[in-house]
């Protein structure tokens, strides 16, 4: 939703003929969250939800193609884990081909990824829920390989302690390192998106070290509305899974655009049946846009998907962006 702002004086830099444009978004928001439990406990505040600015640059090379790099700085809020923001370098090649190197936070793949429909205006089931974003170094080729078709293989090195965090492991290595092989298809209103992840620094035989990942999402837009479907799936090196599933809906309607969401989280293969269960979530919100810059978010949202049964929670924001 940030407008992208062109920045005075240094938007326009001439260097040896070449020209560089800059420009800077971010976003101010304040907000009220309300979370109860099945044993009728709330916590509940008010508080600033998102402070923080970005800049970005983008160049044309001669003989190579396009540079494009930026940076974020984030000022508080309660957002996600990471505080900081995204900082990458990308050069676009004349045949399309993409190099990346970044440090970035894990992205909400089933919800906020390339195929996701939902509420996912600021919290959202995956965030809320099942994912601890972290930073991640990555580099990335990204190249066409058909019309609409683009297969990119990324390397990433996360700032975590070996699989889902493994305490024997800490010691070993500081970070854990994998190589992800994304296809991804985009043609009109259809996108179609699978990836395939596989860890190395593993916990031999263990139930919380991941092995590999499989993903798979797709999503259509009607025009009227937008539907969405996804699958994450953990294999443990134990040999136990975790999948997580969700089908979304974005309905726009002029100034306010409404989402639904419905998660399921499996796991399965454990040792104890205890540890082997099935949980469900539903998520409904809407947008609301008072201007070009500023807006309202409002969400609701209930089940057990985070291990707290009957959970019920809702948050209201405004947002101002620039």
């Amino acid at each position: 939703m940030m407008k992208k702002t062109l920045v005075a004086l240094a938007a326009v830099a001439v260097t040896g003929g070449v020209f560089a444009q800059a420009t800077m978004t971010g976003a101010i928001a304040f907000g009220f969250q309300s979370d109860t439990t099945s044993s009728n406990v709330t916590t509940s505040g008010m508080g600033i939800e998102d402070s923080e600015i970005n800049f970005a640059v983008s160049e044309d090379i001669e003989g190579v193609g396009k540079l494009s790099a930026g940076t974020g700085y984030a000022g508080g809020g309660r957002g996600v884990a990471v505080t900081t923001n995204n900082t990458d370098i990308t050069f676009t090649l004349a045949n399309g081909a993409k190099i990346k190197m970044a440090s970035a936070k894990g992205a909400e793949y089933l919800s906020g990824g390339v195929a996701g429909a939902g509420a996912n205006f600021e919290a959202d089931l995956t965030y809320t829920t099942l994912v601890s974003r972290t930073s991640n170094d990555s580099f990335s080729v990204a190249l066409p390989v058909a019309t609409g078709l683009t297969l990119t293989v990324t390397n990433t090195e996360a700032d975590v302690v070996v699989g889902t965090g493994s305490a024997a492991a800490a010691a070993t290595t500081p970070v854990q390192r994998y190589n992800t092989a994304a296809l991804q298809y985009k043609a009109g209103p259809v996108v179609v998106d699978g990836q395939f992840r596989a860890y190395d620094n593993q916990v031999t035989n263990s139930t919380s070290s991941v092995n590999t990942k499989n993903r798979l999402s797709a999503s259509y837009d009607l025009g009227v509305a937008k539907i969405g479907a996804g699958v994450d799936q953990n294999t443990y090196t134990y040999g136990n899974t975790k999948t997580n599933t969700l089908v979304g809906l974005t309905i726009p309607m002029g100034s306010l655009t409404l989402g639904a969401q419905m998660l399921t989280v499996t796991a399965s293969g454990n040792a104890t049946s205890s540890s082997n269960y099935t949980r469900s979530g539903a998520l409904a919100g809407g947008m609301y846009s008072l201007s070009k810059r500023t807006y309202v978010t409002g969400q609701y949202w209930t089940g057990d998907v985070g291990g707290t049964s009957n959970q019920t929670g809702y948050l209201f924001s405004l947002y101002n962006t620039f």
